[in-house]
């Protein structure tokens, strides 16, 4: 003990002896306490079997674990530490103990282990205290070990990055950024309490050698290696080593065990502390036949699409463990006024996802979600989606950019920078409902991973019959919509990850073999398996899974294949409209009813092929009709004007020579738009 009371000992000529009855152990320890250590002549326990137990406090620990790697650098000595008693209070020692000499010695049998390399202490690796700073007479400088990035200790070295150094205090358990000159003392009390750094770096007049310190941290810092953000996990599911966790901010569950987050766990990643979740908090699972009612009542309401209730109930049941999916789902609620799209948020989404689910609305930006969520695996329900006017139809693409990065598990991150010159990594993992009067989805890339659930609008049921049935539905919602029914339903999916998992591969193959698309198979695979985790206890098998889907028409979601970026350029072309100018009249016309006139495969009353090739060469177009090629020049301004705001504004030339059959050609010249240009020709029957 490096405590002076010794209560039970006796001294003989000033070596400590233990009354324990253990053979020939004799009880010693230093003068002048832990900050003396290195003054001390520790040679004559050279080659001895020594046996340290340590005060229970962080103090006693660290003298001994520092006292440890000393007698371990000296050959033939071997170490074993006492780890004291799991109840015993702060600043206990066996002086303190009120056993008789059996019992200590029984207890000290039990609870001693080996020390071989690291000194360590409750068998946790340990930082080891200096020595004392040289004085100004020495002149050999006397360098303390490094601080280790101990697990169980005051803070976690991270890494570094740039001008950055970070950090995992154990006592706040987020991370923590301290600049290059940042390590004051103000700062490094956030890590440790000033005792800590008392012990390890005392200064030789009082207080401590807070550049000592620094300068051991740097060194520290720079063996651990650079920082790296991905380790970081916020809250949500994750799937860890083949363990299921749920991150609930102040606590983790790992495979049903729950333990606060300060805890040591041993993980390849960085749970940081966040604020708390409610999440399943004890409640009980929801038994099959609950969770089934919660299904029935998403299909109760009236849909265009009957088996959007199916992927309503899927979504809900998925989103709470969003990120320990491969595959991210979003859907896009869509109504008129007065269809049931507010009842369906307030009334069925909102108490079933509780707090495991970040709600917005109206202006909330991308940059706003994205900076919110930042680690977070949680789901997103953004309401008053719309996309009037122009700004806002900018604010909602960026935000479904976002919604395309989330959507599969891969090692994409975004990449934000600040005035400053740092970078900011995200990497989002969340699932998104948008809810609105009309959706904003243009590109096929989103088109392909939101299902639009549609409402009937309601002026289509008789006003008898629409008020029956909505009276009948609220009684139900009230009665089995709940916040307790959401944390015993989040009780029940987090049980069933590994079984949700499962289904999920089943269900996406399936699918993908029904859409003739594996991008749409994930996409209606995942959240049927969201819906059938509801329905059974059991992953599904394969003919259970293509029986669920026989059983829904799924034409219409059958439809929102992604276009290649070459078709859809083509497609903008042939559908933009144009003036068709005659000598008595003026009309309008697509470019695609241009070829066809052109090429005699449509007659026109009013257009005549020659007045639609004029028009077509204006434009950079022309048809040759014995080839039955449409011609496209490459430099046409016309065209530039068309494909404004386009992904092919400045590409066109390119991406239509990936169409089957294109070529590319030598100069021709366009008489309309007077110009001469390279182009490509493309087979009109392909078009």
């Amino acid at each position: 003990s490096s405590r002076r009371r010794h209560t039970r000992f006796r001294n003989v000529t000033g070596v400590q002896t233990c009354a324990l009855p253990i053979s020939a152990v004799i009880a010693t320890t230093w003068p002048s306490g832990c900050k003396a250590i290195d003054k001390a002549d520790w040679s004559p326990l050279a080659g001895r079997k020594v046996i340290l137990w340590p005060d229970n406090d962080d103090v006693g620990r660290q003298a001994m674990a520092r006292i440890g790697e000393k007698l371990l650098a000296m050959p033939g000595t071997t170490i074993k530490v006492v780890a004291n008693p799991p109840d015993a209070p702060d600043a206990w020692d066996i002086a303190d103990a009120t056993w008789t000499p059996q019992e200590a010695a029984e207890y000290a049998r039990a609870n001693t282990k080996t020390v071989e390399a690291v000194m360590t202490v409750r068998g946790i690796a340990a930082p080891i205290d200096p020595p004392d700073p040289p004085s100004i007479e020495d002149t050999t400088p006397i360098d303390p070990p490094p601080i280790k990035p101990a697990e169980g200790g005051y803070f976690t070295c991270l890494g570094f990055d740039a001008d950055g150094y970070y950090y995992q205090p154990r006592s706040t358990g987020q991370v923590v950024r301290l600049g290059g000159g940042s390590h004051t003392s103000t700062n490094l009390v956030r890590l440790a309490p000033l005792p800590y750094w008392e012990t390890l770096y005392p200064s030789k007049r009082e207080g401590v050698n807070w550049t000592w310190a620094a300068s051991k941290l740097f060194e520290q810092q720079a063996a651990v290696g650079v920082y790296s953000p991905d380790r970081i996990r916020g809250r949500g599911a994750w799937i860890d080593a083949g363990r299921t966790v749920l991150h609930m901010g102040d606590r983790l569950i790992v495979d049903g065990d729950t333990h606060p987050i300060t805890r040591t766990f041993k993980s390849a990643f960085l749970y940081q502390r966040s604020a708390a979740l409610n999440g399943p908090a004890d409640a009980q699972p929801l038994t099959v036949q609950e969770a089934q009612v919660i299904c029935e009542l998403a299909e109760r309401f009236h849909w265009e699409v009957p088996a959007s209730g199916t992927l309503l109930a899927g979504w809900v049941a998925l989103a709470p463990i969003c990120g320990a999916l491969r595959w991210r789902p979003h859907v896009w609620l869509t109504a008129a006024a007065g269809s049931g799209k507010s009842a369906i948020l307030d009334r069925y989404v909102a108490p079933l996802l509780g707090d495991m689910g970040l709600h917005v609305a109206g202006n909330t930006s991308e940059a706003g979600l994205r900076q919110t969520l930042r680690a977070d695996a949680l789901p997103v329900v953004f309401d008053e989606a719309e996309s009037n006017e122009k700004p806002d139809q900018q604010r909602m693409q960026s935000i479904l950019g976002l919604a395309r990065v989330a959507s599969s598990e891969s090692h994409a991150h975004l990449l934000k920078g600040s005035p400053a010159g740092d970078v900011t990594r995200f990497t989002i993992r969340s699932m998104f409902m948008m809810s609105s009067i009309a959706t904003a989805l243009k590109q096929g890339a989103d088109k392909s991973r939101f299902a639009q659930l549609t409402l009937r609008n309601p002026t289509e049921l008789p006003k008898e019959r629409r008020t029956a049935h909505w009276e009948a539905l609220d009684h139900d919602l009230d009665r089995y919509i709940t916040e307790e029914i959401g944390r015993r339903l989040h009780a029940r999916t987090t049980a069933m990850i590994s079984t949700i998992r499962t289904s999920v591969a089943v269900f996406s193959k399936a699918a993908a073999e029904r859409f003739d698309s594996q991008r749409l198979g994930d996409q209606y695979g995942t959240l049927l398996a969201g819906a059938w985790a509801l329905m059974a206890d059991q992953p599904a098998t394969p003919q259970e899974a293509r029986t669920l889907i026989a059983q829904n028409d799924w034409e219409p979601y059958s439809q929102t294949t992604e276009v290649p970026d070459e078709r859809r350029c083509i497609q903008r072309i042939l559908q933009h409209q144009v003036r068709v100018e005659a000598d008595d009249r003026i009309c309008t016309r697509t470019m695609g009813e241009l070829v066809e006139i052109a090429t005699r495969h449509r007659i026109d009353r009013e257009v005549e092929p020659r007045e639609a090739m004029d028009a077509m060469n204006r434009h950079g177009l022309k048809v040759d009709q014995d080839a039955q090629l449409l011609i496209v020049s490459n430099t046409a301004e016309a065209l530039a004007v068309i494909l404004r705001d386009t992904p092919w504004a400045n590409s066109w030339a390119t991406m239509l020579t990936r169409l089957p059959g294109a070529t590319k050609t030598g100069t021709i010249r366009f008489s309309g738009a007077g110009t001469v240009s390279r182009a490509v020709a493309l087979q009109i029957a392909d078009l």
